[in-house]
């Protein structure tokens, strides 16, 4: 997980995300079965007019785990609040709920969420506070010397998005040793920067 700043919501999604979250949230009262799809404004989908702002402010990288490049299929849109939970059917398409991610993430968090959960975007999150990086196994551990908290945050946070799944760890190494063997590496073309910051 590396931080990132989130760009402006896109005009076309503040000026309708409160309306369509109502819509959503009266459709799911009335059918508790009603399956969510990308509502449509001025004949653009949300989802095609959030994707390359969510895709720029990572640079293309996953918003959780930063695997990069993401590919055809597997840029996906989180709902960091999911959307099949009634407390937050009204954030269904809330600029800040919005978070591209790949289909590992996506899986693994499922509809799973608390305020443990640790965001990206947030001001005040850094790798380096919550996570330590364990270079010899590839491994994503709780900082030790963050607070019981913060630890409890990142262990949270760290199962909750696999981040240790084995083929994550081995594709870990494959782009750390890739980067120690670049000359003048660019590090927006590597996973996983927050190996190299």
């Amino acid at each position: 997980m590396r931080r990132f700043t989130r760009l402006g919501s896109p005009q076309l999604i503040t000026d309708h995300w409160e309306e369509i979250g109502a819509q959503y949230t009266t459709r799911r009262a009335d059918d508790p079965n009603y399956s969510f799809s990308w509502p449509q404004r001025k004949n653009q989908r949300i989802n095609q007019v959030a994707l390359p702002v969510l895709s720029q402010q990572t640079n293309d990288h996953c918003s959780y785990c930063d695997t990069f490049p993401l590919h055809r299929g597997s840029n996906t849109i989180d709902h960091f609040k999911p959307k099949t939970n009634p407390l937050y059917y009204s954030l269904v398409c809330q600029w800040e709920n919005l978070y591209l991610t790949c289909t590992h993430c996506q899986d693994s968090k499922g509809v799973v969420y608390n305020d443990l959960l640790l965001r990206p975007d947030d001001s005040n999150f850094s790798f380096s506070h919550y996570f330590i990086y364990n270079y010899a196994e590839h491994k994503i551990e709780p900082n030790p010397s963050a607070s019981d908290t913060d630890q409890a945050r990142a262990k949270f946070t760290i199962d909750t998005f696999d981040f240790n799944y084995p083929s994550v760890k081995t594709s870990r190494r494959h782009a750390f040793e890739r980067y120690q063997m670049a000359n003048h590496p660019d590090i927006n073309d590597f996973n996983y920067r927050f190996m190299f910051d």
